[in-house]
């Protein structure tokens, strides 16, 4: 059973997701709200898998609440939940550590599968974000984001490896193992290992 929660400042929105849990015999809604200052306390209290997140909330960005709560609830996947989708709010959900940007005109039969998605594999970024938008984003082409070798490192990290298991596997020294990280972490203006990883997957260079 994948547990639920929404946070969304639109009745119909949430009424709507309500009903579509309904109708989904591994899906179970479990909590929702209007109020971004109650995220919080919904999630403590009902300890969902996933949470879906609106981006705006009367004008307010939930993205620094998104950061907030990834790291008080890092077993919670985050998804993002919104009507807006261009390069910069997709680079700032990866920085926020969200698993996912979805868009409010998905359509509805879609959902209960990319719930699935983001359950089973962690991340789950709408195809018309990950595609033509990150291009222009990086101002790459998604084979040239990494090297061969960065992706290799980028999949270990993935598989939980630190960097004297990756260095051992590539036969290469820690500090490079690192150096690499770094150099991938400032070209994307990101953060942690673990956006790399959102991001590489974002791109469906990793599987």
């Amino acid at each position: 059973m994948i547990r639920f929660c929404v946070v969304d400042d639109h009745q119909i929105v949430r009424d709507g997701l309500a009903a579509m849990a309904l109708r989904e015999e591994d899906l179970e809604l479990v909590g929702s709200s209007s109020l971004l200052a109650e995220v919080a306390d919904l999630l403590a209290g009902t300890k969902p898998d996933v949470l879906l997140l609106d981006l705006q909330f009367n004008g307010e960005s939930s993205m620094q609440t998104c950061l907030a709560l990834t790291q008080a609830f890092p077993e919670v996947k985050i998804l993002i939940f919104s009507a807006y989708g261009n390069s910069e709010l997709l680079r700032q959900s990866v920085q926020a550590g969200a698993a996912g940007y979805m868009l409010k005109d998905t359509d509805t039969s879609k959902i209960p599968e990319i719930l699935r998605e983001v359950t089973r594999s962690g991340h789950y970024f709408d195809s018309r974000l990950s595609g033509p938008l990150l291009r222009e984003s990086f101002g790459q082409s998604q084979s040239e984001a990494f090297t061969e070798r960065e992706l290799r490192i980028v999949s270990e990290i993935a598989r939980g490896s630190n960097n004297y298991d990756v260095a051992e596997l590539l036969n290469i020294s820690p500090h490079t193992v690192k150096f690499h990280i770094s150099a991938m972490l400032k070209r994307y203006k990101l953060q942690r290992r673990s956006e790399l990883v959102h991001l590489a997957m974002s791109m469906h260079l990793l599987d």
